[in-house]
């Protein structure tokens, strides 16, 4: 079947880099001597530009053709569907607070945490943008709110959104034609929609998740292995 509501398209859509990704921490080998990621908070997630170079963590280019787009695509990720973008548990009706609701991950590094978060940045991003790293943005903001960190990957991004001029009325609405979209999905396991942890409740959708905020640690420069591998992105990644 063809996936419903997405382009199947690639987009940077300027996401701050989410010191809480386990990649960062991942610095040493496991107990198969596999490292994901040795270079810690020198990783910037090029996205497609670093498949295009068969780049460190990803499958092989399978057509050397298209390396010389690489430098077009640093930072795009592959757009997902929204169909079933709001599902939950039953126990757990929502994904937005004040709940009792199911916390979720937005985007492709989950730096949303409920849809509010993500239709909000779609709508602020140019609106709010400070030169700061997450969990570092100015005393007398909120990050998410009005405050939206530098993009990990500055390059290549995606224009047509960022300050869509919508009132916080129209977001929720928003919000609430994406809860429309759940469908459900074909169950094979008698017990797939068993969930046995805690719903969440308290606080506003707005600034859902910001409890688990953490401070960006000074960032090195891009790893060499990730943004020295030919042809380098233009302008440089820092």
């Amino acid at each position: 079947m063809a996936p419903l509501f997405t382009c199947l398209g690639f987009a940077n859509l300027g996401l701050p880099l989410n010191p809480r990704d386990a990649i960062y921490y991942q610095t040493t080998p496991d107990p198969f001597g596999f490292t994901p990621n040795a270079v810690g908070f020198a990783f910037r997630d090029l996205g497609l530009g670093t498949f295009l170079r068969s780049g460190p963590g990803s499958a092989p280019n399978p057509n050397q053709d298209w390396t010389q787009f690489a430098p077009f695509s640093d930072g795009q990720m592959q757009v997902a569907t929204a169909r079933n973008v709001a599902m939950t548990p039953p126990q757990c009706p929502t994904t937005e607070a004040p709940g009792p609701f199911f916390q979720k991950e937005f985007f492709h590094n989950g730096y949303a945490k409920s849809l509010k978060q993500l239709v909000h940045f779609y709508n602020t991003r140019d609106v709010f943008p400070f030169n700061v790293t997450s969990g570092n943005c100015p005393a007398g903001t909120t990050e998410k709110v009005n405050c939206w960190p530098t993009p990990e990957v500055p390059n290549n991004i995606d224009m047509t959104v960022g300050n869509l001029g919508l009132t916080d009325q129209e977001e929720n609405q928003i919000v609430i034609f994406l809860q429309t979209l759940t469908d459900g999905f074909t169950t094979p396991y008698p017990d797939i929609n068993t969930f046995t942890g805690q719903c969440m409740t308290g606080g506003l959708a707005s600034t859902q998740g910001n409890q688990f905020l953490i401070p960006t640690p000074p960032l090195p420069p891009c790893d060499p292995s990730i943004c020295g591998v030919a042809p380098l992105p233009d302008p440089p990644i820092p």
